[in-house]
């Protein structure tokens, strides 16, 4: 019984990051019908309006009542983890390509467990730390930085998603220790879901749409809301919207609120191992030898990072 309990965190983040893998490709075949404003307001404001019954019972049985500072978190939680993360992953992708962004991406972890140790005191084992090598050096291999020319806006935008996804991650495990993770996602997802919703509808402003115009930036004027849905890709939008977001998400809280901070953070060194071979599959991209072994060594981190460190013997 005890073992079961153990390998839940474990079973949750292997969910999470089987279909947090399907992320890229299916944004990637949504990309030519659908603006990336539109999916993202669309799939959380859906997601969090089916996830909130469940949410609410969920609060129900801890016998606690949202306040308004509960609505502040949910609107930072949102503010930071959807409606910056989501615009600028996209434009990342866009400048740096899909399969550079999820490789890069992989980094969250790093940037996670350095947080969780400073807000939430959470203590990194030895083993941990190892991890975290042997997951930087599949990073440099996966990417080959020394033979490859990056967009600087693109890396910019990169790593300040990066940031801002990992304190999304420290602040969403303090929300779900009290309210629990159904809720801290749909809260989330919901305000976050607004806010773009009200940034799309900004673009319609002539002002704002003569601005992003001139900018270079004409995808993002006169943003279409809730339309570009066809036959053709609705399915590709049902697994965005219940299986990447409402899935990927209530396993990703459920393995920080059975685990910790570290165990949900595994997700994004799994995912880019997955990654690659879901490309292949889909979209039919090669998967080349560098790859092969960048993924070796996310699976080795992955597995350092899983042992405990011994107790130290106590001196009499």
């Amino acid at each position: 019984m005890m073992r079961m309990i153990q390998m839940k965190p474990l079973l949750y983040m292997l969910a999470a990051a089987c279909l947090f893998s399907f992320t890229e490709i299916t944004l990637k075949i949504l990309n030519g019908s659908l603006n990336c404003l539109d999916v993202n307001f669309s799939r959380y404001i859906l997601s969090g309006i089916i996830l909130l019954p469940l949410a609410l019972l969920d609060l129900r049985k801890r016998q606690v009542r949202l306040n308004r500072t509960h609505f502040l978190w949910f609107q930072l939680l949102g503010f930071i983890g959807i409606a910056l993360v989501g615009p600028a992953y996209q434009l990342a992708s866009w400048l740096l390509q899909a399969n550079v962004t999820s490789i890069l991406f992989s980094l969250n972890p790093m940037f996670i467990a350095i947080m969780a140790m400073v807000v939430l005191g959470e203590p990194l084992s030895h083993h941990q730390w190892a991890a975290l090598l042997f997951d930087i050096g599949a990073v440099f291999v996966l990417v080959n930085p020394m033979q490859m020319t990056m967009d600087p806006i693109g890396l910019l935008l990169l790593f300040f998603t990066i940031f801002c996804y990992s304190f999304y991650a420290v602040i969403g495990k303090k929300m779900i220790d009290e309210l629990g993770s159904a809720m801290a996602t749909a809260g989330s997802f919901l305000a976050g879901g607004v806010q773009l919703f009200l940034l799309a509808c900004c673009t319609h402003i002539p002002f704002v749409a003569e601005w992003l115009v001139q900018v270079g930036l004409s995808d993002f004027a006169e943003v279409s809301l809730f339309g570009g849905y066809t036959v053709e890709n609705i399915g590709w939008v049902l697994l965005l919207v219940f299986g990447v977001t409402l899935g990927g998400y209530i396993f990703w809280f459920k393995a920080m609120e059975t685990g910790s901070t570290f165990i949900g953070s595994l997700t994004y060194f799994i995912k880019p191992a997955l990654s690659p071979f879901m490309a292949l599959i889909f979209l039919n991209e090669a998967i080349t030898g560098r790859i092969l072994l960048g993924v070796f060594l996310l699976l080795i981190g992955a597995a350092v990072s899983l042992n405990k460190d011994k107790p130290q013997p106590a001196l009499d």
